[in-house]
């Protein structure tokens, strides 16, 4: 196949960016130095701030705080066949991720991951947050524009697909040493002023892609441990169910009981998709309810324990002091200084 035609068969940051703003909820913000995809929706709100460094590589400093973002659909365009190389960094929350085998699974805090499979419908954020950066290398633009680039730095990033993603496979594992260093300096330079930041960018990305490029000792990839769909429904499911209504309880063997499967299997499930146990789960849902209640209500101390779950107000102001380190009167007069 010729390179003219390999090109057609990608998508472009263009075309990602294109199609993005075709979403409902989806603005977009556009300055000198980069372009900002502003999410706004019931379910919640996000960025994704993109600076083109080179011809062919684009880094984006995301944020959300909603459970997914809509992908830009590729579907309908049957001429493009995969992606540019990903590189996502998760600096806090946890993104899903599907496999080529259709089964999911989960970026962490202090993870990478490399694949050049993109999302099918959403980018999923089970825990509602996320921050994080992802780089997009479109091989082809750099080899056809910025030949320099490999040429001066001695990048093959050729040779980076072969060792991270070898058959379309997605690579993910927690970063070493050496690449967290390099990527918390990049994810610090979102806050430094531009020009300055986009020259320590392309430098830090430079360095970044060489040290990916020649690593001796790789870490195994973790997406051998994945969940398949049904697993990834219950999980959800069960999220739904146990934060519906606050008030109520449901011992996991109910709930294990409700979709027949072990107790065991269901933790495992739950886990897996949302980082957490369910209870630890459940109790920072509930006190970061409860701490809703108390900035924006005037329900008193035992009202606010009682919505959330908790008979026992000195339970209740027992774990929420350990969750926000005030009590909850202390909590609430500190949020109303600050209005």
């Amino acid at each position: 196949m010729s390179q003219t035609n390999r090109q057609e068969l990608k998508m472009k940051i263009d075309d990602i960016i294109r199609k993005c703003i075709e979403i409902p909820g989806i603005s977009i913000q556009r300055s000198d130095f980069s372009t900002e995809l502003l999410l706004k929706e019931k379910e919640g709100k996000g960025s994704m701030t993109f600076f083109p460094l080179f011809p062919g590589v684009t880094i984006a400093y995301i944020f959300v705080n909603s459970p997914t973002w809509t992908a830009p659909n590729f579907r309908e365009d049957s001429s493009i066949e995969k992606g540019p190389l990903l590189l996502n960094y998760c600096v806090t929350g946890r993104c899903e991720i599907i496999l080529n085998n259709e089964n999911f699974v989960y970026v962490k805090d202090g993870e990478i991951s490399l694949t050049e499979r993109f999302a099918q419908k959403q980018y999923v954020y089970p825990r509602r947050i996320y921050e994080g950066m992802e780089f997009f290398i479109d091989i082809d633009t750099l080899t056809a524009q910025s030949v320099w680039v490999q040429g001066e730095f001695d990048i093959n990033f050729h040779k980076v697909v072969d060792r991270f993603c070898p058959d379309g496979a997605t690579y993910i594992s927690p970063a070493t040493s050496e690449v967290e260093e390099i990527l918390t300096k990049l994810w610090s330079l979102f806050d430094v002023s531009i020009p300055f930041s986009i020259s320590q960018m392309k430098i830090y990305t430079l360095a970044l892609f060489s040290l990916l490029q020649s690593q001796n000792d790789i870490p195994p990839s973790q997406a051998c441990t994945f969940f398949t769909e049904t697993q990834v429904d219950i999980a959800k499911r069960v999220e739904k169910i146990i934060t519906s209504d606050l008030r109520q309880h449901h011992p996991a063997w109910e709930l294990a009981a409700q979709f027949s499967v072990s107790e065991t299997s269901l933790k495992n499930y739950f886990r897996g998709v949302f980082g957490q146990n369910i209870s630890i789960y459940l109790r920072e849902v509930r006190m970061k309810k409860a701490a809703e209640l108390l900035a924006t209500t005037r329900l008193s101390v035992a009202e606010v324990a009682e919505q959330v779950g908790y008979m026992n107000q000195s339970k209740f102001a027992s774990v929420f002091k350990k969750q926000f380190g005030l009590s909850p009167l202390e909590y609430r007069r500190s949020k109303n200084l600050e209005n």
